[in-house]
């Protein structure tokens, strides 16, 4: 191919770009290559600009684990709990359990004259006599 060739092929590309863009819009000049080199290496900048703060140093991932790890307070519990050596009555500890009390039957505690009562009722025995059980035995059978 002739370069007479492609400059008229190159001619008539651009052309019918510049009848499909808009009007109102104007046409660039110079060298296309240098301006989107440039436009690009200030969009990245901008990227990076805006995805940081000036000073404000990156944190170690490690560091950021530890952070959100569930820490273990037991011994510290324990140290505390071994510290204190204070008793409350008996009547402050029932009435903190009432007012902790669910409304759940699971919750709620078994009275001790509830159980009393069903071990008081006597075992109920049977209406029929051994004799009776034989009377049905031969009239059922008949021996």
């Amino acid at each position: 191919m002739s370069a007479a060739l492609l400059r008229r092929g190159l001619e008539l590309l651009a052309a019918s770009e510049a009848a499909g863009a808009a009007p109102g819009q104007a046409k660039t000049t110079g060298a296309p290559g240098r301006r989107t080199r440039r436009a690009r290496a200030k969009a990245s900048q901008a990227l990076k600009l805006r995805n940081s703060a000036k000073g404000k140093v990156p944190k170690s991932a490690l560091a950021e684990y530890q952070k959100r790890q569930c820490r273990d307070h037991l011994k510290a519990n324990l140290k505390f709990m071994t510290s204190v050596r204070s008793t409350m009555p008996d009547s402050v500890t029932q009435q903190i359990l009432q007012q902790n009390q669910g409304r759940k039957a699971c919750d709620r505690l078994v009275d001790k004259t509830t159980t009393k009562k069903k071990k008081k009722k006597k075992a109920e025995g049977t209406v029929f006599t051994e004799e009776d059980f034989q009377k049905f035995q031969r009239e059922y059978f008949g021996s």
